[in-house]
């Protein structure tokens, strides 16, 4: 029992990612589950994918998206092509893709197709949030 809760405190406690500065503090409360997360910055409990991508969204709603600090600064040099773009950050240019599925394999071990299935979760959770906060004005 007591090597089980070692075990749970040692997971518990893993470093989390550098974040853009601009998104504050992730929540302190997180679920007890492990699942890749949005961003493609690695694996974490699915209520910090679901902040991560509520970030990301916001970024992108003020057309200015930040990605993270670990994968250094994007490509200058890109391709005039329009695709989706992996791990939530919406649509770019195919050379955005490519970085992106690169420096999250290299960075955080997170592959886009791993989390292509936790995507469609988060957004289905994106639009009840937003649902439900129309009514509570």
């Amino acid at each position: 029992m007591r090597s089980l809760l070692l075990v749970l405190i040692a997971w518990g406690a893993e470093a989390l990612p550098e974040f853009p500065e601009s998104w504050g503090s992730p929540p302190m409360i997180m679920t007890m589950d492990y699942v890749p997360l949005a961003g493609g910055y690695g694996h974490g409990s699915s209520s910090l994918s679901m902040w991560i991508y509520g970030k990301i969204q916001e970024d992108l709603a003020q057309g200015r998206p930040q990605y993270p600090p670990a994968f250094g600064p994007p490509p200058k040099m890109q391709t005039r092509d329009l695709r989706v773009l992996p791990f939530g950050y919406g649509h770019g240019s195919g050379t955005m893709v490519t970085w992106l599925e690169k420096r999250a394999k290299e960075v955080f071990q997170e592959s886009a197709r791993e989390f292509e299935p936790m995507e469609q979760v988060l957004q289905k959770r994106a639009k009840k949030s937003l649902r439900s906060s129309e009514f509570v004005q």
